[in-house]
């Protein structure tokens, strides 16, 4: 792994969420940026500028039921930019279906992260970031 900073961006709508992937992070010792987006509309600007090289995305995390654009749309805009198709996506949501997992997988997540209820289970989300970024997808 590089020791330059990885550039996350985190399209999360629940102020609690983000400072518990916070400390997921820091948890694996990364050395980050952490990009926050409150709604699906901001996380499709921060697409938009990186596929115009004017912000850099190493990897994003990505709620599935945000305001103003879900993240299956965010997802869907992020995919559509042949310069971001190595960007790795993980949709993070509280929903268990199979139906929604596979319908991001299919729409080019590289994970899906049921968020859970409990601490210890929720840091888990700081490994799997920290495995995407040192072996890829």
């Amino acid at each position: 792994m590089t020791h330059d900073k990885v550039n996350i961006v985190l399209a999360e709508d629940n102020p609690g969420d983000v400072f518990l992937i916070r400390r997921a992070l820091d948890g694996q010792r990364l050395s980050y940026e952490l990009i926050v987006v409150k709604d699906g509309e901001e996380a499709i600007d921060c697409v938009t500028e990186a596929a115009a090289g004017v912000r850099k995305i190493d990897l994003l995390l990505l709620d599935l039921n945000l305001p103003r654009h879900d993240g299956s749309e965010v997802l869907t805009r992020i995919r559509g930019h042949s310069s971001l198709a190595k960007v790795p996506v993980v949709l993070l949501t509280s929903s268990d279906s199979p139906k929604d997992r596979e319908r991001c997988l299919s729409l080019g997540a590289n994970r899906y992260f049921q968020k859970p209820s409990n601490l210890a289970a929720f840091m888990e989300i700081g490994k799997l970031v920290k495995d995407l970024i040192e072996k890829g997808d």
